[in-house]
């Protein structure tokens, strides 16, 4: 694998990794309780990570295709790119990033489905790059909602900050439901 995806799933995994440690801090009992009526629980938020990562796969997918189409030539670039959407601030809760319709949970995810089901999306995610692994990925962009264009590198970023980001949130939906009557 090209060195800024092996970087970048790398960080990815080390982002999910930290989001099940919090995740098996909150009983599965409890995961489904939202701690206030406009909060999500936690299987909430699992799904609506999930939901995100599957769509990333099917974007990058797309792109890729159209882009291979087009001609995309090799990468010639290894500097890393983790630092790229820093001027976002996703990892820092504190700004407020209202999630779009489209992203909200449904209630289509149960606690104990949650780990396959973002596994599977993971894995999606892994097979659209593999897809792209080798081009010149920075050269290929699609817009975010939110955040204007990000390239095919970003996205990949974009899903690690935005599971850390989403792991700050379930600590902190822990400590609202341990704290609850």
């Amino acid at each position: 694998m090209h060195p800024r995806l092996e970087q970048l799933m790398e960080y990815a995994a080390i982002q999910r990794t930290g989001l099940l440690a919090a995740v098996a801090g909150v009983p599965e009992s409890l995961q489904g309780r939202r701690p206030s009526p406009h909060a999500w629980s936690v299987t909430e938020v699992l799904e609506h990570l999930q939901i995100v990562e599957a769509g990333v796969a099917r974007l990058i997918s797309r792109r890729l295709e159209r882009a291979r189409a087009d001609g995309l030539g090799p990468e010639t670039e290894t500097g890393s790119v983790l630092r790229s959407l820093d001027r976002f601030a996703l990892t820092e809760p504190r700004n407020s990033i209202p999630a779009p319709d489209f992203v909200r949970p449904k209630g289509a995810l149960t606690a104990a489905a949650a780990p396959a089901a973002l596994a599977e999306s993971r894995r999606a995610l892994r097979q659209a790059l593999t897809g792209g692994d080798g081009l010149a990925l920075g050269k290929v962009s699609a817009p975010h909602v939110l955040l204007g264009p990000l390239t095919l590198y970003e996205w990949v970023l974009f899903v690690g900050q935005h599971e850390s980001r989403h792991t700050i949130q379930i600590g902190e939906i822990a400590r609202q439901l341990k704290s609850a009557p």
